[in-house]
């Protein structure tokens, strides 16, 4: 069944969301969510219209100090929580190209990125208000490869931000288009080389390589030459008891090797060698 992948995405997404909400203490010297980072906004403290213009403004200013950024980028990350709603308000009000510019004016702080990204990832969800292609052309991807470029060893800035790749390439061709031209493939094989011990961020980083391998053989080919072969073959033997990983392994298998047999022949030999068996049959 073609939906299935479709269904399980947004279950996943939102399970991810809710992890994101309560992530586990990062390592140390990562930087962490700012203390009190929301899990969603009293109806008493919801922003009005006139609140969430102001701030998106504020972000569009792109001369505010870290700290505001960052309390802009909260206010804006809580209110779009799994509300449609204000997803087509703050995206009418231009919140994609406020958090784009949030990014780049404060490039160094993981902060910033990490809640900017998350933002951006609850925007993306929101296929009714064209979430996915809004943010694209805004810059989102890029930004995000820059982000998950400065901050490689930052756990939640990988993982949101492969999680927004996916969401901005599962909303349709041209998006997904823009993901891969912006360095999507390579941020997220980038990923699946560095922290292929984290389950979750595995599990981020497969999804949006799956996302994004709709579009054909590019991706396919671009995987390969950055050594993904090897990589994917290392996730999936490292999670052998990992379902997610597992599953969304299987499912980016089959969409790179649909038209290349050669290629799911070496995967499912060098798998069986690490005592994984996967069917990769489209």
């Amino acid at each position: 069944n073609s939906s299935l992948p479709s269904i399980a995405r947004g279950l996943r997404t939102l399970e991810g969301d809710s992890a994101l909400m309560a992530p586990a203490p990062p390592p140390p010297g990562h930087a962490e969510l700012p203390p009190g980072a929301p899990t969603g906004l009293p109806k008493s403290k919801v922003p009005s219209q006139a609140d969430l213009e102001q701030v998106v403004q504020a972000l569009l200013g792109s001369s505010s100090s870290v700290e505001s950024t960052l309390a802009a980028c909260t206010t804006l990350e809580a209110a779009t929580l799994r509300s449609a709603a204000c997803h087509a308000r703050v995206l009418e009000l231009g919140a994609a190209k406020g958090l784009v510019a949030a990014m780049r004016t404060h490039p160094r702080n993981a902060d910033v990125q990490a809640m900017a990204l998350r933002a951006l990832q609850h925007l993306a969800a929101s296929t009714a208000s064209n979430g996915p292609g809004r943010i694209a052309q805004a810059g989102a991807c890029s930004a995000a490869v820059a982000a998950m470029e400065a901050h490689a060893d930052h756990i939640l800035v990988q993982q949101v931000g492969c999680q927004m790749l996916e969401l901005v390439a599962f909303g349709g061709p041209e998006p997904r288009a823009r993901s891969i031209k912006e360095g999507g493939v390579d941020a997220a094989t980038k990923v699946l080389k560095a922290h292929k011990s984290v389950n979750t961020v595995q599990t981020a980083a497969l999804s949006a390589l799956q996302a994004m391998a709709e579009e054909g053989s590019e991706c396919s080919r671009k995987f390969v030459e950055l050594g993904g072969v090897a990589a994917f073959v290392a996730s999936l033997s490292e999670h052998k008891e990992d379902p997610q990983v597992q599953y969304w392994g299987g499912l980016l298998m089959r969409s790179l090797s649909a038209s290349d047999p050669e290629l799911r022949a070496e995967v499912q030999r060098k798998l069986h060698w690490q005592g994984v068996e996967l069917d990769l049959e489209p």
